[in-house]
């Protein structure tokens, strides 16, 4: 197994460990409340979630868990708005993800996933009335 291809494996492990591993998050109503009233404790807790996430990687990934919320965080920062910065971020995700998925295929010798063509529709001619 190649270096990338141990780390995605190795992140997705870790992943399903710290899910277990995790406090669990207040409830939605409760982090609305906080986000209303108090935007600085829901930063708070974002920011010790985020810490206690990646304390509980291995030492090995701590590094690039960091260098990753970096680029999270920096994304953040350069946002209008929170909607942008929530589209930036999903999309270095999905990115990430396509990367993945490339760099699998060409490892275990998968062919890609043919992508999905929209069925054509047929049109129905209606015939023009005079005005």
């Amino acid at each position: 197994m190649t270096a990338s291809l141990h780390w995605y494996t190795t992140a997705i492990e870790i992943l399903f460990e710290m899910h277990d591993m995790q406090k669990p998050l207040p409830s939605f109503e409760r982090m609305l409340d906080m986000a209303k009233n108090d935007p600085d404790a829901l930063e708070r807790l974002r920011l010790e979630m985020t810490r206690d996430a990646i304390n509980a990687a291995p030492e090995d990934y701590r590094q690039r868990l960091h260098g990753l919320q970096f680029q999270i965080d920096g994304q953040r920062l350069v946002s209008k708005n929170p909607m942008q910065a929530c589209i930036e971020i999903s999309k270095m995700m999905h990115d990430s993800l396509q990367q993945m998925k490339t760099f699998i295929e060409g490892h275990t010798g998968d062919k890609p996933l043919p992508k999905e063509q929209p069925e054509a529709a047929k049109i129905l001619s209606f015939p023009s009335e005079a005005l």
